[in-house]
């Protein structure tokens, strides 16, 4: 047995202080070797994921002297605690390396020589503050040999086989596989007892990453339109080791995906695709792990292992997020802020990480900046009229969290955050008056009650009416919480806001709309999937006591369980598409399991699907002109191209043209508007033949048949 790792706060001091004084120097030769041209690709890419994801966080709990988390509480804190400290310092030397002659502060150089500096500070001071403290713990290597571990740990290695497969020999049949396996996980919890309680966090976290590394490894490059944004801006501040925050767009006041992207990119030496592909998904895989030990603060152990079950299975968590890094970041400080609210054990170091995350959500996602706010705001108000005191959520860090959001989306980007949201309430506000009586004016309604080709898409919509039913039923749960003295009312007051977020979608015109309404689900199950599973068990409950007592021949009920286990696996499995795939169904197939067929060209899909495809995909030819032009182009002429929702993708990617430099190749643009100026042709243009919307179908504009021929 050796120290856990994952509890160095609880170390000895010396013994801590040398660990990460190891790591330091490690880091710096590695750093030093890669300057000299001897650079070692993989080890300086783990070494520094450690030393940015881990270390500095550690340190911090040791300076609050916050010990005795446990090993799950003490990774998450450090990993928040880290990201954290990685955006704010990155933040203050940008602001201040230009004032004494260092033009370029997000670079290798400025960046080393200040962790450096300030970790080993941070670590001097907790040799001197915290030497008394020591608690012996202990991990059991022999025990990462077990069937178990080697089952879960073997996921994430069959997610990157798998895209590996599909990208270079486009076969989705360990992808297939993969699914499956994970299908069973649940099952294997519950009732083999294969996987037992104490790995339900590696089960978790295992699960977790391989389903969000099985989308976001099979494409080459990003992919979906959130990512180029981000992308663009990251890069921006990469390419001049300096971050404008003058710029006025609401992504480039997010440090997330500015400040931070820039200064782990510069430190591990890893390229901005990489680090969107593999590490924002290592960050992101702790969030069902932090809702983990969130709801076994209401439910038991395998009750709350199967409530993350159902959070991870809905379709936004491993099919549209893994590609939008602000709020990949975003929601692991909505977990932590959650964690630090309903903790019983109270102290000022505790308070002060409260008012840090919620920074850190503020500089994160400004979306769900506001959302939060508004709960916590609700939250103070509602207990307040229950008479409840509470020591965790105070209106002094209530209002911090307000202040410091607003202070930031004043200042930063030209209030760009700012102007979204007034303009999304305004929207909001004269939607209510024209659109109030129209039904289908909600997107929730559409979603819900739209068509279903066949059997297995109308199987699909009732298990997600199904979920919903179950989460509406475990509002009864609520209602015992808040009558309960035991019962912890802060969750059941944010339980509460996020049951009126999924009301607001059904009732209000366009207001998920901004989202997506199955966003706005997902989101609200990162409070709210607790309730869906007690619902689930009251209605399996009480079927089955009917059942008893009208055919009493029936020595016992059904367990409750093991039907909410069966549906959650059924809702899992369609949420991945793969009883889509396996009936070969032309449509409703995942992106991971269709790539290889649409690539191929073995699947015969509809002109408007495979257009839609390449947009949200770049092919290579794309991203190599797109850098080709970048270099050799003249700025003082236009360039003319397809537009979509974003611009130009792969040109504001890849090719890191501002979408203002820019123009719209119309059906209406004629040869004269183009002299002088730049004509792009993408993949779409160029092998789909199609040029932009209004164009006839299956052949090119007039001006696209021109410039081509």
């Amino acid at each position: 047995m050796i120290a856990n790792p994952f509890q160095m706060n609880d170390w000895k001091n010396k013994k801590f202080v040398s660990v990460v004084l190891i790591v330091q120097l490690t880091m710096l030769g590695l750093v030093g070797l890669g300057a000299l041209g001897f650079d070692i690709p993989v080890l300086r890419q783990i070494v520094g994921f450690v030393y940015l994801t881990f270390l500095p966080g550690i340190i911090i709990l040791r300076l609050l002297k916050l010990h005795e988390l446990g090993p799950v509480r003490t990774l998450l804190y450090s990993v928040g605690l880290s990201l954290a400290f990685n955006m704010f310092l990155g933040f203050l030397i940008n602001m201040l390396y230009p004032h004494i002659g260092i033009s370029r502060p997000i670079s290798t150089l400025p960046l080393v020589a200040t962790w450096t500096l300030v970790l080993c500070l941070l670590c001097f001071i907790v040799y001197k503050t915290d030497n008394g403290f020591f608690i012996p713990t202990h991990f059991k290597v022999g025990g990462l040999f077990s069937p178990p571990v080697l089952f879960l740990i073997l996921l994430p290695l069959l997610a990157v086989v798998g895209t590996q497969l599909v990208r270079s020999y486009q076969t989705n049949i360990v992808l297939m596989i993969l699914i499956g396996l994970i299908g069973l996980v649940p099952i294997l919890a519950m009732f083999a007892r294969f996987i037992p309680e104490r790995l339900y966090p590696l089960a978790i976290y295992g699960t977790a990453l391989a389903l969000l590394w099985h989308l976001s490894l099979v494409f080459t490059y990003l992919a979906q339109w959130d990512s180029f944004l981000e992308y663009h801006f990251s890069a921006r501040v990469t390419e001049s080791g300096f971050w404008n925050s003058d710029v006025p767009h609401e992504y480039n006041a997010m440090l997330s995906i500015t400040i931070l992207p820039a200064t782990v990119s510069q430190l591990l030496n890893i390229s901005g695709t990489a680090l969107y592909k593999l590490i924002y998904p290592l960050w992101y895989a702790l969030v069902p792990l932090g809702l983990y030990e969130v709801y076994r603060s209401r439910l038991d152990n395998r009750l709350a292992f199967l409530a993350v079950f159902l959070f991870v299975s809905i379709d936004v968590f491993f099919l549209h997020l893994p590609f939008i890094g602000r709020m990949m970041v975003a929601e692991l400080f909505c977990v932590l802020l959650v964690m630090l609210v309903i903790d019983r054990e109270v102290t000022s170091s505790k308070r002060a990480l409260l008012i840090l995350f919620g920074a850190s959500l503020v500089v994160s996602h400004y979306s769900l900046s506001y959302l939060y706010i508004a709960f916590f705001v609700f939250s103070l108000i509602v207990l307040h009229l229950l008479r409840e005191k509470t020591v965790r959520m105070t209106t002094y860090s209530v209002m911090s969290f307000i202040v410091i959001g607003l202070a930031w989306y004043m200042y930063m980007s030209g209030s760009a955050p700012l102007d979204a949201a007034a303009h999304i309430g305004k929207h909001l506000y004269e939607s209510l008056s024209l659109e109030l009586l129209n039904p289908f004016s909600r997107d929730a309604v559409q979603v819900l009650m739209g068509i279903s080709p066949d059997v297995l898409h109308w199987t699909y919509r009732i298990l997600w009416y199904l979920v919903l039913f179950f989460m509406a039923v475990g509002a009864t749960a609520l209602l015992s919480d808040l009558r309960r003295r035991e019962a912890n009312k802060e969750y059941a007051t944010l339980a509460i806001g996020n049951y009126i977020l999924l009301g607001a979608c059904i009732t209000i015109p366009f207001f998920s709309n901004t989202l997506g309404v199955t966003r706005m689900v997902h989101i609200a199950s990162l409070i709210l999937a607790p309730f869906c599973i007690l619902g689930a068990e009251i209605v399996f409950r009480g079927l089955s006591r009917a059942i008893q007592f009208i055919r009493r021949s029936i020595p016992s009920p059904t367990k409750p369980t093991a039907a909410v286990t069966a549906i959650l696996v059924l809702f899992f499995l369609f949420n991945t598409t793969l009883p889509f795939e396996i009936a070969d169904s032309p449509v409703g197939r995942s992106m991971p399991l269709e790539y290889g067929h649409i690539t191929s060209g073995e699947k015969s899909i509809e002109l408007g699907d495979r257009i839609d495809f390449w947009q949200k995909r770049l092919a290579e030819q794309e991203v190599s002109s797109a850098e080709w032009l970048a270099k050799h182009r003249s700025e003082e002429r236009r360039i003319h191209a397809t537009y979509v929702q974003i611009g130009v993708p792969v040109l504001l990617s890849y090719g890191m043209i501002p979408e203002e430099q820019t123009r719209n190749l119309t059906p209406l643009t004629t040869m004269k508007d183009i002299e002088s100026s730049y004509v792009y042709l993408g993949y779409v243009n160029m092998v789909i033949e199609y040029g932009t919307t209004g164009a006839h179908l299956g052949r090119p504009d007039p001006v696209l048949g021109d410039i081509m021929h």
